[in-house]
């Protein structure tokens, strides 16, 4: 169990939301990624005889501050996919979470990478992060109020422990939004294109 006290780096896992990869411009040789790595006012699945909830704002602060994210498979240092430094990771919030987008590197196990994801066989993501603020909302409930991300990570991973996400490529992600709202694919996938527009400003 978390102890309010101690400053231990911690790692949570869960599905991925709304994730897309897609072909970006030739010369560059890059893989265009996005997706969901931290999902707030939500329960994590049984942690060990505990559950944990992240509140809405707990990245506020780190993220202003720039931190410096590493984005990797399964946690593996050998696996960089992008980095929060290179400005080849990029992180945002919202009202739901921290979102992600990554140029990942084309390089042998980022392909690897994308060909799992497509096929739905990778669908989970993780983070590595500090707790900076948090406690015992009664009985086995943790909650997070603040962590750190500097010198963390986010991850595509194999387990989750946040059931309540999903994962898509981005032609899954397409039929989602029609499927979703009601709207015809075509629609969808011009809402999509808009969003990365409006994302990459």
């Amino acid at each position: 169990m978390p102890d309010p006290q101690l400053r231990t780096f911690e790692r949570r896992v869960f599905p991925l939301t709304d994730i897309q990869i897609r072909a970006a411009d030739d010369a560059e040789q890059r893989l265009h990624f996005t997706g969901r790595a931290v999902v707030y006012d939500q329960l994590s699945a049984d942690l060990g005889g505990w559950q944990e909830v992240i509140r809405p704002g707990a990245a506020t602060r780190t993220l202003a501050a720039e931190p410096d994210v590493r984005f990797l498979i399964n946690h593996d240092a050998n696996r960089l996919l992008a980095r929060t430094r290179a400005s080849t990771l990029r992180l945002s919030e919202d009202d739901a979470g921290v979102l992600v987008d990554a140029d990942m590197a084309n390089v042998s196990y980022a392909r690897d990478a994308a060909v799992s994801l497509e096929r739905g066989d990778m669908t989970q993501m993780s983070f590595g992060f500090w707790v900076v603020s948090g406690g015992w909302a009664g009985g086995s409930l943790y909650e997070v109020r603040e962590f750190d991300f500097d010198g963390g990570d986010v991850s595509v991973v194999t387990y989750p422990a946040y059931p309540q996400t999903s994962a898509e490529l981005r032609s899954l992600a397409e039929r989602h939004v029609a499927a979703e709202a009601g709207y015809p694919l075509q629609r969808a996938k011009d809402r999509l294109r808009l969003l990365e527009m409006q994302h990459s400003l």
